[in-house]
């Protein structure tokens, strides 16, 4: 595990949001029951395991023999305005392209994300995809891992971008270039080769700001 909040994996991120949230709330730490129960995690053992790895992530200090010895340290210490909640809107795909979520499943998320503001800046036009597929495994993306997403059609050669296909009614997630009137789609996965596409059917639909591990 390494240090920063930006490499935690998505249990750890929900678990010490909620820890964040119930201090500022209660005045004092959770214990590792009521985290199990606020954060839907399976077992309290599974709890351990992951406060563990903040503890070697030097995000927090765990005093075992008191049922409430959790501390955040400074300056990790994430205050409620610092997290950021990031609609989960549908899936990506990161090997053949994948169909797109329609507007109506874009508007009614009801999954979210919460992330340190600190990783993303503004929140403005944020959301949050899960990958599907290895084609970006060179990127440090696996299948299952969260791409955090900002709305934005102006992408520069080299980002990481989710483009929709117009006339096959999907997306994927891939590194583009622009080439003249075509893009470029590059996988990063040495067993897979990029692929071009008209730029007249294709519409990038956001970039990629943020991924969150999930293993």
């Amino acid at each position: 595990m390494t240090k920063g909040n930006g490499q935690l994996t998505e249990p750890q991120q929900k678990i010490l949001s909620f820890i964040t949230r119930y201090v500022d709330q209660n005045n004092v730490p959770p214990t590792i029951r009521e985290i199990q129960a606020g954060t839907g995690i399976s077992s309290t053992s599974m709890v351990s395991y992951h406060l563990k790895a903040l503890e070697r992530a030097n995000v927090l200090n765990r005093y075992e023999r008191r049922s409430r010895g959790l501390v955040i340290n400074e300056p990790n210490r994430v205050h409620l305005l610092d997290i950021a909640t990031v609609p989960i809107v549908g899936v990506i795909g990161a090997s053949a392209p994948a169909p797109t979520p329609d507007a109506d499943a874009l508007a009614s998320a009801e999954n979210t994300m919460p992330i340190a503001r600190s990783l993303v800046g503004s929140v403005e036009g944020l959301y949050a995809l899960e990958v599907k597929g290895n084609s970006m495994i060179d990127a440090l993306i696996n299948d299952g891992d969260i791409v955090i997403m900002r709305r934005d059609q102006e992408v520069h050669n080299g980002d990481l971008a989710a483009v929709f296909l117009i006339d096959r009614n999907e997306s994927t997630l891939k590194r583009i270039y622009r080439e003249g009137k075509r893009l470029k789609l590059k996988p990063e996965n040495p067993t897979m080769k990029p692929f071009y596409v008209d730029a007249r059917i294709a519409q990038i639909h956001g970039r990629v700001v943020c991924v969150i591990r999930r293993t």
